[in-house]
């Protein structure tokens, strides 16, 4: 009762801190990805050569993710008014082709939709998470560059140690190993799904290619649901903007981009790094979405493996380490 009673508490100073531990978990999964590049120094590269690539790669993804949601986001805003007109006639359309049909009802309600609404609605948490990222961009790149430096002296301290704590040493390098892997094959994946739903929208004529390239990028990081939720401004301005056809389109696109990358290519490469049960990653996303917010739910699967790995360190919590492992590892 007291060990539940400790997490309680720990999950409600996460949630009462969030504008201190996202950048502090940002900075850390940053920090342990960039790990490798400091690893190089041992295999010959010197170790002031190592850290300095790290810290460069460090700033480079900060700024350059900074710079391009900046940019993006603008884009769009600057564009947004000439929008208007296209929203008018197709809810003008829509109404009219239901009063036609002897469907009243529906076409009141058409009638009375507001489409700044539903804008803001998807819109405004977006925005919202980017420019938390953006605001948060310098402390996340200070607390990085700090903790790649020492990585390199905090391995070297480890190394003659069995035992940090009640921790396994070695149990804790193989999380930040599995963490590593998880995050470069996702980023990966993220990436190409980002190229590819740049390329889509461009081909189709959408526009603002690099924003929802973008939102591809970023929310493919949810499991299950992000791909869902990065398709929907995409497809609802397609709709507006050149018609039913090209909407489908773009949303059959969506659709096998996701199939490819997300369902036939990711679980091959990603399953050994997670050892989580599908279940778990979705229910991760919830509970870490309700702990951290938008940013919870973007780092929940990360998050759960660092908690899988040290419940199995301790014999009182084994069997959450049980229930959130995969079938697969259970059985073996």
């Amino acid at each position: 009762m007291v060990r539940l009673a400790a997490f309680g508490l720990v999950l409600v100073v996460l949630h009462l801190g969030q504008p201190i531990v996202i950048p502090v978990l940002l900075a850390t999964l940053i920090a342990i990805s960039l790990s490798r590049i400091v690893d190089l120094s041992e295999r010959g590269l010197p170790h002031w050569f190592a850290v300095s690539l790290a810290v460069l790669a460090a700033i480079m993804v900060v700024m350059g993710l900074g710079y391009l949601t900046t940019r993006a986001a603008t884009d769009f805003a600057m564009a947004f008014g000439q929008y208007r007109d296209d929203f008018d006639r197709l809810q003008f359309e829509t109404a009219s082709w239901l009063w036609a049909n002897g469907l009243g009802i529906p076409a009141t309600t058409v009638e009375q939709f507001d489409p700044n609404e539903v804008v803001r609605r998807l819109t405004v948490p977006g925005l919202a998470l980017g420019l938390s990222v953006i605001s948060s961009g310098a402390l996340v790149l200070l607390i990085t560059v700090f903790l790649v430096v020492e990585s390199g002296s905090i391995s070297r301290k480890l190394r003659g140690a069995d035992r940090f704590g009640r921790m396994d040493v070695q149990v804790l390098k193989g999380a930040a190993r599995d963490v590593q892997r998880y995050l470069l094959i996702k980023t990966v994946i993220s990436a190409a799904t980002g190229l590819a739903v740049a390329a889509l929208t461009n081909a189709i004529g959408l526009g603002h290619s690099l924003l929802f390239g973008l939102i591809a990028f970023v929310l493919n990081y949810i499991p299950s649901i992000g791909s869902i939720l990065a398709s929907i401004p995409a497809i609802a301005l397609c709709l507006v903007t050149l018609g039913w056809l090209p909407a489908f389109v773009l949303a059959f696109g969506y659709f096998l981009i996701n199939m490819v990358l997300g369902i036939m290519i990711e679980p091959r490469w990603a399953g050994q790094a997670t050892d989580l049960s599908p279940s778990v990653v979705v229910l991760s996303m919830v509970f870490w979405g309700f702990v951290l917010g938008p940013m919870g739910a973007l780092l929940s699967v990360p998050l759960t493996i660092i908690v899988r790995i040290i419940a199995a360190q301790s014999q009182e919590w084994t069997w959450l380490a049980m229930l959130l492992s995969s079938p697969r590892s259970v059985q073996s």
